[in-house]
């Protein structure tokens, strides 16, 4: 990512803030500066702004109307709710895999574990949430149903947000969703619903706890 060659002034902002954010460079809560981004990534504000504007969409910041932008800083409550509504709907996804995921899906949830031995055993937090992504994204595009996976999408677009902040990824010695996935594909080439059901759910609520206990010990109100 480094060495990333950026097609515009506006990406290269956006790609640099959103790594700043995601190494947590940038604190949850820390105010920023259009100016002094701009100063610092030798840019004009106008790219600032845009790459702003594009954070807002995912969630990493907040941009408030005639006061500013700060990196966002989600709430327990808000992260409890949101896995609630991911444990139902990728139950109800995984179980639809089951039945429908294709040969060339179930390729490519296996590319998708291979590529996250990888990147856990070289610590690049960056490639591992955009991977891990990936896997659950594929998985909910196996079921079939277009909508269940546009929504499963969504949710996963802001559980995102929770692992760049609260994730203890390089405090971790082994990575317990890599386990995790290897399980559901198993369930997924055994046509066996009920088994995948039954470690998805297990797997999502491990996640969000996990999570809720580093974001406690951040004290979020």
């Amino acid at each position: 990512m480094e060495n990333h060659i950026y097609s515009s002034a506006a990406d290269y902002a956006y790609g640099r803030l959103r790594r700043d954010i995601i190494l947590k460079r940038l604190e949850p809560g820390q105010r920023l500066s259009e100016a002094g981004l701009a100063e610092q990534l030798e840019v004009s504000r106008t790219p600032v702004r845009e790459a702003l504007r594009r954070l807002g969409a995912e969630g990493l910041v907040v941009l408030v109307p005639n006061s500013g932008v700060w990196v966002a800083s989600p709430s327990l409550q808000e992260m409890v709710d949101t896995f609630d509504v991911r444990e139902g709907l990728e139950c109800m996804a995984v179980e639809r895999a089951a039945r429908n995921a294709t040969p060339l899906q179930l390729c490519r949830l296996e590319e998708c574990i291979e590529r996250e031995e990888e990147v856990f055993r070289i610590r690049d937090f960056e490639e591992y949430l955009e991977v891990n992504t990936a896997f659950h994204r594929t998985l909910a595009e196996s079921g079939g149903n277009r909508v269940l996976a546009d929504y499963v999408e969504k949710l996963l677009a802001r559980t995102f947000v929770f692992m760049v902040f609260y994730e203890d990824f390089f405090e971790r010695s082994g990575n317990p969703s890599l386990e995790d996935h290897r399980h559901l594909l198993a369930a997924l080439r055994r046509k066996d619903g009920e088994a995948a059901v039954a470690l998805m759910r297990a797997h999502v609520q491990t996640s969000a706890e996990d999570l809720r206990r580093t974001l406690q010990g951040h004290e979020v109100p």
